[in-house]
This record gives structure tokens, sequence and C-alpha cells, in this order.
């Protein structure tokens, strides 16, 4: 009975673990630990290079959104100065000036006479 053996404070030795075999550390138990843990840092590899790749997709896009932006607003600063050269060059504004600003007078209907040297 061990409820008197407990109470009486006797120590009842067995020899339980000593009888037990110990596995060592075989060589395919340390072979699978080798392979699993190349495996783990392939996997983290493939993870980082994915995400690194994502991340350069994501910066090119978005440097093409920013030359498409910035293409768009040139190309409707070239119409502006498209517009704006051709009422410059209109020939009604430079006879106002002509009249306006330089004193021209508009010629008569007078023959042109050709003066010889």
């Amino acid at each position: 009975m061990l409820s008197n053996a407990a109470t009486s404070g006797k120590f009842i030795h067995t020899n339980f673990l000593a009888r037990q075999k110990v596995k060592g550390d075989d060589k395919n138990t340390l072979k699978t630990s080798f392979k699993m843990i190349i495996l783990g840092v392939v996997l983290m590899l493939s993870c980082f290079i994915f995400v690194w790749i994502r991340i350069c997709v994501l910066n090119t896009g978005y440097k093409i959104s920013e030359s498409i932006k910035t293409q768009e607003k040139y190309l409707q600063e070239n119409r502006k100065l498209k517009i704006e050269r051709a009422s410059l060059a209109s020939p009604s504004r430079i006879e106002k000036i002509a009249k306006n600003k330089l004193g021209m007078i508009t010629p008569k209907n007078n023959p042109v006479v050709i003066l010889k040297w």
C-alpha cells in the first residue's frame, strides 16, 4: 500500500527512468530538422522577394502616374501657348498696333511709284 509508505515518510525508489531507453539524435532527425530549417529560410526569402518586387512595381506605377500628370500639364500649357501665339499673330491685332501705337495709316489706292536708282 502506497498510502502507508507515503504517510510514513519512507521513499520508495523505483528505477523506472533508468530502465527507459532514451533515443539519441539520429541522423534522420537531424536531417529532417535541417531540411525544415532550409525550407523555412527559403520560404522567408521567397516572401521577402515577393514583397520587394511588389514594392518596386508600386513605385514604378507611382512614377508612371506622375509622368502622365506632368505630360498632361505640359500638353495643356502647350495648347494655351498655341492659342496665345495665334492671337498675337492675328492680322487684325497687328493692324491695330500699327495704327494706334506706330501712327501708320492704311495706304490709299494711289498707284505705286517705282523709283529708279
